[in-house]
């Protein structure tokens, strides 16, 4: 079989480029893919900024929680001994635009009689601010007056 070569030219003419439809078609898959890509990725910036304010919400909760648990019987049970309300920044060397503000309460804990006398319960709470809005977390803990101060050398 011989083909002329305008044959041939006509033959190319008719498949060699895109139609208008086939570009607008394509132009606006990859808009929408962009677009998708750009909101998951903005999305996941913001849980990991999330997870990092939580995370120092915690970090700042055990600080507290665990001072407590090592001091001594009278100190615990003395007023104005340990601070009712604190507040820290996110950045413990630098202030930030995040503030937690937070506040620690001691009270008898509800344990069987034969311990009351010799357990309280200590409840921190703290507050912060992000863009979501207000946020809360609290913690507890229980100190014995036979507790592991009296093993610190």
């Amino acid at each position: 079989m011989i083909f002329s070569l305008s044959t041939l030219a006509k033959r190319r003419q008719g498949e060699s480029g895109f139609t208008l439809v086939e570009v607008i078609t394509a132009v606006g898959i990859v808009g929408i893919v962009s677009v998708s890509l750009y909101a998951g990725l903005a999305s996941s910036f913001n849980a990991v900024e999330n997870s990092r304010l939580e995370l120092r919400a915690t970090q700042i909760l055990t600080e507290k929680l665990e001072a407590m648990r090592l001091f001594n019987w009278d100190q615990v049970n003395a007023s104005g001994f340990i601070p009712i309300t604190f507040t820290e920044n996110y950045l413990p060397s630098q202030s930030s635009s995040v503030v937690y503000s937070g506040s620690v309460s001691i009270t008898n804990a509800s344990v069987p009689s034969a311990y009351d006398s010799t357990m309280r319960k200590a409840v921190a709470q703290i507050t912060w601010t992000n863009g979501v809005g207000v946020r809360h977390k609290r913690m507890e803990t229980l100190i014995s007056q036979y507790g592991i101060q009296n093993y610190l050398y």
